[in-house]
């Protein structure tokens, strides 16, 4: 599941080309995986809670990326698709996560461009 922007990408070169910083890029999207993440936890299933404690953000320029699971908790996608086989109901948490923050990416995207704008003196 994605949330997909469109112009992200020419809106990120257009800003690096102005003199953004890198880290200044990476800020705004680890702004939108930090609110994903933090959306993501509560909706996913826990009997011990070592799922939950997995998820988290990514910081790059281009992508915001929420990754659950490690390699000694393998079991992510078979909690969120289900596996009839085993009795395991799908519990949807990253769909469900996507749909809260579809209204919300495009909001963090702006703001965190606008400051880099007003930062660089652009208008």
């Amino acid at each position: 599941m994605a949330v997909y922007i469109s112009g992200h990408k020419e809106i990120t070169k257009a800003l690096a080309d102005a003199g953004a910083e890198v880290e200044d890029l990476k800020d705004v999207m680890a702004a939108v995986s930090r609110e994903a993440a933090d959306t993501m936890r509560p909706l996913v299933p826990t009997r011990s809670g070592k799922l939950r404690d997995t998820v988290r953000g990514n910081r790059a320029k281009g992508s915001a990326i929420v990754t659950v699971g490690t390699a000694r908790v393998v079991y992510a996608r078979v909690i969120d698709a289900g596996w009839p086989a085993r009795n395991i109901r799908p519990a949807r948490f990253v769909e469900r996560t996507d749909a809260v923050m579809d209204d919300r990416v495009a909001a963090l995207l702006e703001e965190g461009w606008d400051r880099i704008a007003t930062k660089n003196g652009l208008t």
